[in-house]
């Protein structure tokens, strides 16, 4: 018996979140990586943190589970046919959250900056999933938003491939 609850509780061990299982997918589909793989899957880990944080949790979770779901790769290129309204729900709720999340926090940084320093490209303007992560991504790879510096910005450009 107790073998056997070792065993069970090993196999939930190994079984992933939703978000976990479409960054696999998406890796698969587009031939990346363990590691690229395992960089999508700690970046979503961070999007439903400040996704809940933000009070979207829900809206998250039913966009990847509809993702996990309905997941489709043509060429390299993946898909979640019908997950389009979750999708919209979720980036609505992003959105109305911004002033709690890393795209509210980035705009901020940016008003701060002096009118003679041009805003740096690339800065997202709406606030859904994936602009949320290339937000949090540029705060956390640029030391100063107003001037980045070239190999700060191949680190964001890099942390914005793994968002899933």
């Amino acid at each position: 018996m107790r073998a056997a609850c070792i065993a069970f509780a090993l196999a939930l061990a190994a079984c992933g979140t939703h978000a976990d299982n479409v960054c696999e997918d998406v890796g698969l589909c587009r031939s990346q990586s363990d590691d690229q793989i395992a960089a999508c899957q700690n970046e979503g880990k961070s999007l439903g943190i400040e996704a809940r944080a933000s009070g979207c949790g829900a809206q998250l979770d039913g966009y990847f589970s509809c993702a996990d779901d309905r997941y489709a790769c043509t060429g390299n290129v993946p898909a979640f046919p019908g997950c389009d309204s979750a999708r919209a729900a979720l980036d609505a709720c992003l959105s109305g959250a911004r002033d709690q999340n890393s795209c509210g926090k980035l705009d901020a940084r940016l008003a701060a900056c002096p009118t003679t320093s041009p805003p740096p490209d690339p800065v997202p303007a709406p606030c859904g999933a994936t602009e949320l992560c290339s937000s949090r991504c540029f705060l956390d790879d640029v030391a100063d938003v107003c001037r980045p510096l070239s190999l700060e910005l191949v680190n964001f450009s890099h942390c914005v491939q793994q968002c899933p």
